[in-house]
């Protein structure tokens, strides 16, 4: 939900038409319930994912941009920040996704420079 930017269950649930009450039993991981195989397939699509990536953290296609839908099943994403670039570089073609590198690398390279800022991007 974080990587695709929705905020809450109740946004999930408008989104697939899933009851809000299974997707708290989905992702509570309650034991004794099982989500239809129709439910996951909603709830993939809502979240422009795969039903695999879902159930099991795997990515068993590629989409057009050739990305992951999701992150790699071992990745961590250690902040909204990472999830909404993830998401945002995921709709973007090759040429696009390069030019976003290079400018992120300009910017970490500048934050490790010695005398830089720590808080560089925090300053006006």
């Amino acid at each position: 939900m974080l990587w695709r930017g929705i905020k809450s269950q109740n946004q999930l649930a408008r989104i697939s038409g899933v009851p809000q009450s299974s997707i708290h039993r989905i992702l509570t991981r309650s034991d004794a319930y099982s989500p239809a195989r129709s439910t996951l397939q909603r709830l993939a699509q809502a979240l422009d994912t795969t039903v695999p990536w879902l159930t099991d953290g795997v990515d068993t296609h590629l989409p057009a941009t050739g990305m992951p839908a999701g992150p790699p099943a071992d990745a961590t994403v250690p902040d909204g920040y990472a999830a909404e670039l993830y998401s945002l570089m995921n709709k973007m073609p090759a040429d696009a996704r390069k030019k976003v590198v290079a400018v992120v690398r300009l910017i970490a390279n500048g934050l490790e420079q010695p005398g830089a800022p720590k808080n560089a991007a925090h300053q006006h």
